[in-house]
């Protein structure tokens, strides 16, 4: 990916995108009493990991957020963007993303590391056919494990 590293997982929500994301913002912040965003604006997002037991309003905040693509933080709202990155490129980003934060280690055979991958591209597959389905610059939140569905004014 050559000249996109360092801040290449931040979107621009510009015209001709190939591909649309759930990116991290700040709009609607407060909507909720227990909202947080702790993700650089436009920052691509994805599901991190669920604490078992939380509750989705749970002090934790895991069954509510999802998490930064480059800096692992969590945030409550996300939005909608187009971005110039394919397929690919993406799934790229999501296994540097995993193999920063140390989550490759913890599988110990190329089996284990591959099984996971499959698992975490799946979720991220799923978010790619939510934001799809959602004109560009819809906020939306996650809820449990449904996943982001709320759409807000």
């Amino acid at each position: 990916m050559g000249g996109r590293r360092g801040s290449h997982h931040r979107a621009e929500a510009a015209e001709g995108g190939r591909m649309k994301v759930l990116v991290s913002t700040k709009e609607t912040q407060g909507q909720r009493p227990n909202d947080f965003c702790w993700v650089p604006e436009g920052e691509i997002v994805k599901y991190g990991f669920d604490c078992d037991g939380d509750a989705v309003d749970g002090s934790c905040g895991c069954r509510r957020s999802l998490v930064g693509l480059e800096c692992s933080k969590a945030t409550t709202t996300m939005k909608v963007a187009q971005v110039d990155f394919t397929k690919g490129e993406l799934k790229a980003m999501l296994r540097e993303s995993l193999i920063r934060d140390g989550w490759m280690d913890c599988y110990k055979t190329a089996t284990t590391k591959r099984d996971f991958l499959t698992r975490e591209w799946a979720a991220f597959e799923h978010l790619l056919e939510v934001a799809k389905n959602l004109p560009v610059g819809t906020i939306v939140e996650r809820r449990e494990e449904v996943g982001p569905r709320r759409v807000v004014a």
